[in-house]
């Protein structure tokens, strides 16, 4: 195999160059940020050319042969509409999945789904930031011609993670899940949270996007709001009042 692109020498180097005064501890959070960062577009490397094989006409068995995995274990993973176990959601997130997927009732959750699912956690980030644009989840559901969403029954983990497991995307709501992972690197998190769920449905374009941006809420607009709650968030949990 060539050389790996970025050597561990220049991964070093980065991490030390972030907080050039960082103490040992710094260095670690560093390293624990930048090593999610890269495990998220690992996934992203892979699924690129996961899908190329699929179009090319590889059978899932060759796929997970190629893997070194079960045929079973690289569907799991990369079906798209199917997001495995929701380890990287929050709490808050895997509500919203939920209230998008009863939402969508016998159809395949939608974009527009999952931007109005993204609002039924008042406290979440999602439904802040739509606050200090100005408007209510009412007008943003009535914009999209969905909800408003419902907060599901409370469930454990374990019983959240069932409920998911066969949850079926349309196209629309799989590229708006694929932004939101990218909406969440941008802001060097590794977690998917309600502000992402919502800025991957503004990023990924299409008529629930273009419906958003009728309100106001563009790309760049919205991303502003999100970024402000985010601050005002870390602001309260380190006085210890989030």
């Amino acid at each position: 195999m060539a050389n790996f692109p970025v050597p561990l020498d220049n991964l070093i180097q980065y991490v030390r160059a972030l907080h050039p005064d960082g103490s040992p501890l710094d260095r670690v959070t560093d390293a624990f940020s930048v090593s999610a960062t890269l495990n998220e577009e690992s996934d992203a490397l892979l699924g690129h050319f996961v899908d190329q094989a699929r179009r090319s006409g590889a059978t899932w068995s060759q796929i997970g042969e190629a893997m070194g995995v079960t045929k079973q274990a690289a569907q799991k993973r990369f079906v798209p509409g199917r997001f495995g176990d929701f380890s990287r959601f929050t709490d808050r997130a895997r509500n919203a999945m939920a209230a998008a997927r009863a939402l969508a009732g016998n159809a395949d959750v939608s974009a527009a789904h999952l931007a109005a699912a993204s609002l039924v956690e008042p406290l979440g980030l999602a439904a802040k930031a739509v606050r200090r644009a100005g408007l209510t989840p009412e007008q943003v559901c009535a914009a999209l011609g969905a909800g408003p969403a419902e907060l599901p029954p409370d469930a454990s983990p374990a019983e959240r993670a069932a409920e998911l497991a066969h949850l079926a995307c349309d196209e629309t709501g799989k590229e708006a899940l694929k932004s939101a992972v990218r909406a969440a690197l941008k802001f060097g998190h590794n977690y998917i949270g309600t502000e992402h769920l919502l800025l991957g449905v503004i990023d990924s374009g299409g008529p629930a996007a273009g419906a958003l941006a009728v309100l106001g809420l563009t790309p760049e607009a919205a991303r502003a709001h999100m970024k402000a709650e985010i601050e005002a968030f870390q602001a309260a949990r380190a006085k210890g009042t989030a």
